[in-house]
């Protein structure tokens, strides 16, 4: 990992582990993602897992959550969070949200919470992370959004919208 990498991490972690706690409630966002007990779910983009440990509770011990990142800073750093907490039910998984390698019709929701991506990832690379996903989906499965990612139409419907998510159902193509 470059040094540039390194601070950017170290950059995101601060907002993330002291900024996001004062204005931000997790619960609130996973809650209007439409995440309940039970579901198998996918964190696109986890980053230090400000959502991860919220989201493991939320599903309960009959849920699951894999959250993934390109950062193997941030697996490291999710992976000591799930432990510290004492979660079983959430895993951290290092991968490409292109080319995941995940099983296919796996997930009931995938959500994409704060996802910026790099400085130079063009329009290409979102679609192919877009399309990843909607593999990765359950026929009727649901992508939660926040921001302004919006996937194409041909893959996903818009469903519903609260404050700052966005639901998408997946579509059958």
């Amino acid at each position: 990992m470059s040094l540039t990498d390194r601070v950017h991490f170290r950059l995101m972690s601060l907002v993330h582990e002291t900024l996001y706690g004062v204005f931000r409630d997790p619960y609130k966002s996973l809650h209007a993602a439409g995440l309940r007990e039970g579901q198998r779910i996918l964190e696109v983009g986890c980053g230090p897992g400000f959502f991860t440990v919220p989201a493991a509770r939320v599903v309960g011990t009959n849920g699951s959550v894999c959250a993934l990142d390109i950062s193997p800073a941030a697996v490291n750093r999710v992976r000591q969070k799930l432990a510290d907490a004492g979660v079983t039910n959430a895993e951290a998984v290092l991968g490409d949200a292109a080319e995941t390698g995940l099983p296919g019709n796996r997930f009931d929701l995938v959500f994409l919470f704060g996802f910026h991506a790099p400085a130079g990832v063009k329009s290409e690379e979102i679609d192919r992370i877009l399309r990843e996903t909607h593999r990765m989906l359950k026929p009727e499965g649901i992508l939660a959004v926040e921001g302004r990612i919006q996937p194409p139409p041909e893959l996903f419907n818009r469903i519903a919208a609260n404050g700052r998510i966005t639901q998408y159902r997946r579509t059958t193509a």
